[in-house]
């Protein structure tokens, strides 16, 4: 096999980088051409854009309206109320702002930033590898084990329904799994993946160099920032597993160590003061405060992740002991380091746990190929390897499989795609498209809470009442008030002067009589609709 000085990649070696890259890249493109080329002239029905974690999707869609309106600053447009504009969600403003350059949707600009983001990662995987190994055959497992790694979550749930392994349940987690996503979940992994390789040459024995522009040290500090505004809880891992590995060597050597602290700083302080300006808004601004309580993403249990991550931490399990026993300063310490720090931290008292363990599928992968290299490939015979190699890859990659095709069971099945809101009735569907081209900016829109509510900010101009379980205030006590509007006819005109709603959306659903809502659409006189598409019906409401 080649080899060559770490850092170095030849032309040859980046083609196929590239090549394997853009057909990963490819392959996320398959599913969602599937669920398009779906929807036909004749049908009832709409697939909406969104395969996968299509709630939160469709709040990024309406937060790169908020970009294509015009907007620099985020204002939550799935409550009713008019909150403070606020300098969070950056990445998905500007590109609203890059659809509006370009004259593109929000969906097409989307998924463009998505491909783009998923490329950009797996480039940052491989430097990454190319940074810690000479060996091409090192570099390419690495590679391989984390682009399309994941745990043994597809055999698991075999056994048990009920169980959530996080390969399938936690896209941050697992780079292919994020990259069908969103964007900005492998746009992270990329920032973190190149962070690491810029501090992994910065810890090596023999390197002295302080922080300066031409050695990369204002890239720390761009890339920091970077991963503050993308995707804040990314930064959280990297920044104590820096500050961690500081107060280690200090502790070992006895003395501080003024090179490291120095490169250190151009990563943390820069994340500092965006930290503090998110927590002030989340514990000062009293909208944004019942927003960050609602926020609840809590990590599974251990066995989650243990299995999430599978084989892959079973693998490197020689490599982790050999760095706890040797505690080598190149990549080792740091990569051991990282590896325990966000294992605590996923159980820290904090609301958004689980979305720490963006990248740590990265020091896993690192101790799996040294576990490896340095010992399992020592033990199996030649003819044997590549049998094993095969074999390693037929149990990390069906997790893939799985939340890659899963959600097109709701693409095949119409009325369970309504039913889990990747679909739209078309009825429903065009009255959206109505609402966009001749509904007044900024309106409230009352409208069934699933699966209508969540797609009118995504595709208008205009908030709900309810839409989200975190992003409308109050969210609880919102649905039910919506619940018992369309379905128990009650408090009528309360709710609709309270919320300031100007348009209502009548629509029926399957099995029953009348269509929800008539009940208060009759009680209010509202008479005529503003416009009627089939059986969904557009109402104007002015407040008297």
């Amino acid at each position: 096999m080649q080899q060559v000085r770490a850092d170095e990649v030849s032309a040859t070696e980046w083609r196929w980088v590239i090549i394997f890259s853009g057909l990963l890249v490819l392959i996320t493109l398959l599913p969602y051409a599937w669920a398009f080329a779906s929807d036909a002239p004749n049908d009832g029905w709409q697939f909406m854009g969104m395969l996968y974690n299509h709630t939160d999707g469709a709040t990024y869609l309406g937060k790169i309206n908020q970009g294509l309106r015009g907007n620099w600053l985020f204002h939550l447009d799935y409550t009713p109320e008019e909150t403070n504009g606020i300098a969070i969600q950056v990445f998905y403003l500007a590109l609203g702002h890059v659809a509006r350059l370009f004259g593109l949707s929000a969906l097409m600009i989307f998924h463009i930033a998505r491909l783009l983001a998923s490329f950009v990662m797996y480039i940052s995987i491989y430097h990454l590898g190319s940074v810690i190994w000479q060996k091409q055959r090192a570099r390419r497992l690495f590679f391989g084990l984390v682009s399309i790694g994941a745990g043994l979550g597809w055999l698991a749930i075999v056994f048990s329904n009920s169980f959530q392994p996080s390969d399938l349940y936690i896209p941050e987690s697992i780079p292919f799994y994020s990259s069908l996503v969103n964007p900005h979940f492998p746009l992270a992994i990329a920032l973190i993946a190149l962070t690491t390789a810029a501090y992994l040459r910065v810890f090596r024995p023999g390197f002295e160099e302080r922080p300066r522009v031409s050695n990369g040290g204002v890239t720390v500090l761009l890339l920091s920032i970077a991963l503050c505004i993308v995707q804040p809880q990314g930064w959280v891992p990297v920044g104590i597993a820096l500050a961690t590995y500081l107060v280690v060597i200090a502790f070992m050597d006895r003395r501080l160590p003024n090179l490291q602290i120095s490169w250190a700083a151009m990563f943390l302080l820069p994340g500092l003061p965006i930290f503090v300006y998110y927590l002030a808004i989340a514990n000062y601004d009293p909208a944004y405060q019942i927003w960050n309580q609602q926020n609840q993403t809590p990590s599974p249990t251990p066995l989650s992740y243990l299995v999430g991550f599978g084989l892959l931490l079973v693998v490197a399990i020689p490599g982790i002991l050999r760095a706890v026993r040797r505690f080598e300063r190149d990549g080792d310490r740091y990569m051991l380091i990282w590896l325990i720090t966000t294992s605590i931290m996923l159980y820290a008292p904090f609301n958004l746990q689980r979305r720490l363990s963006i990248g740590l599928i990265i020091p896993i992968a690192f101790f799996a190929v040294r576990a490896m290299e340095d010992y399992w490939l020592n033990r199996i015979s030649p003819p044997l390897r590549r049998v094993a190699m095969i074999a390693l890859m037929v149990f990390i990659i069906p997790s893939n499989v799985f939340t890659m095709l899963i959600p097109l069971y709701g693409v095949m099945n119409p009325a369970k795609g309504i039913e889990q809101a990747i679909m739209l009735p078309k009825n429903t569907y065009t009255a959206l498209q109505w609402l966009k081209a001749n509904g007044r900016v900024g309106s409230v829109v009352l409208a069934l809470p699933k699966p209508t509510s969540l797609w009118v900010p995504a595709y208008t101009d205009m908030r709900v009442v309810y839409g989200h379980e975190y992003e409308t205030l109050n969210a609880a006590d919102k649905l039910k008030q919506v619940q018992a509007w369309y379905n128990d006819g009650t408090d009528c005109q309360g709710l609709l002067q309270q919320y300031n709603v100007r348009y209502i959306l009548i629509e029926p659903v399957e099995g029953k009589p009348e269509s929800p809502g008539m009940a208060c659409v009759n009680a209010l006189n509202l008479g005529e609709p503003a416009q009627r598409f089939g059986d969904t019906s557009i109402y104007v409401y002015e407040a008297r």
